[in-house]
């Protein structure tokens, strides 16, 4: 026997071993698994608009039905909602109440609070009979991310309202008491109006209203204000402003420019740019991840750490090719779940392009 032919076969193992191995530092930029997208089962007759997540349960909206589920994604309730002459803007949901605006025979806007879990209990109010100076008339700005926000416990929501022919903000605090057992509104009122009279009311002026830890955000094409739950308003920003988030306690803010992405470590009364280009537009957290779209409705994009880019979600076979039909995401369970169209689709990990 050749002396050398133990230590070559020896060799020719190494290189068979080691070619078979995964690489030490794996290509972050391909996906690490096959994406298991769950498709919820249920049937929708329009699209979906918006969809909230409670401890123990989810919801789905779209304008003429609302949808529970439990904490298995099973079906709790179908309710059908009215339309009367038409649907406006993207409703608005909470744990407790969700509130949505539709057009009366006469072409009159009406808002409605909804309880989440009693479809006996709602409260309707003509847009007109709210409080207004003479000589103005009220509309609602239903052409934002959504009509309105409501605050983190639900006791109180916030309503943007276009008043003309000033062409200027107000906006109205509403007050949300439950009854004891918490299964039906004792009463709702308005609270306040707080006159924002620098932030014009041109056309789709408004890019978002949230509530985020403990104060309410409003960014615009004008600027962006803070808002406390006693309506006090305080302007943070005189530029194009977009969106606010908050992650890990530091709240956030995006502009309609890439380098406006900003910071607050004391609860939004004063901002720090990050002097960084961001691809954040319009935010959604969920658990720890950021998702972003560059306009409402466009499919989500998952946020790099440092904020700095939006890539490619992988999204099932199935998922609609419209790219204007995504409208919410959540963190439920241990999975994400998205509406796309008529459906909601969930995951347990999100894979990049």
């Amino acid at each position: 026997m050749n002396p050398q032919f133990p230590k070559l076969l020896l060799l020719m193992l190494c290189i068979f071993s080691f070619s078979c191995q995964k690489p030490l530092f794996p290509d972050d930029d391909g996906p690490i698994s096959k994406a298991d997208w769950k498709a919820i089962d249920f049937q929708c007759e329009r699209q979906i608009l918006g969809l909230h997540a409670t401890p123990f349960e989810w919801y789905a909206i779209t304008e003429n039905q609302f949808f529970r589920f439990d904490g298995e994604d099973g079906l709790l309730e179908i309710r059908p909602l009215p339309t009367e002459s038409g649907v406006k803007g993207v409703p608005a949901l909470s744990d407790n109440a969700f509130f949505r605006m539709t057009l009366s025979q006469g072409n009159r806007q009406v808002i409605e609070f909804h309880h989440a879990r009693n479809p006996a209990s709602s409260v309707l109010f003509p847009v007109d009979s709210l409080e207004r100076d003479a000589g103005t008339f009220l509309e609602v700005e239903f052409l934002s991310r959504q009509l309105g926000a409501f605050s983190g416990d639900g006791t109180l929501f916030l309503l943007p309202v276009k008043v003309l022919p000033q062409r200027n903000y107000a906006f109205y605090l509403f007050e949300i008491q439950q009854q004891s057992a918490q299964n039906a509104f004792a009463s709702i009122k308005l609270a306040k109006r707080i006159n924002i009279p620098g932030m014009d009311a041109e056309l789709a002026n408004l890019k978002s209203t949230r509530f985020l830890d403990g104060n309410f955000y409003v960014a615009s094409a004008v600027g962006a204000w803070r808002i406390s739950p006693a309506g006090q308003a305080l302007q943070i920003f005189p530029q194009w402003m977009l969106d606010f988030f908050s992650l890990k306690g530091t709240l956030y803010a995006t502009g309609l420019n890439s380098f406006d992405l900003h910071k607050s470590a004391d609860n939004g009364l004063t901002w720090e740019r990050l002097n960084q280009n961001s691809e954040v537009k319009y935010a959604e957290t969920a658990d720890t991840l950021v998702f972003s779209e560059t306009t409402l409705g466009n499919r989500y994009q998952v946020v790099s750490a440092d904020f700095k880019k939006a890539r490619d979600i992988e999204h099932p076979a199935d998922a609609p090719t419209d790219p204007s039909v995504f409208y919410s995401v959540f963190f439920f369970g241990g999975r994400y779940y998205f509406s796309m169209d008529r459906k909601v689709f969930s995951i347990s990990q999100i894979i990049t392009k």
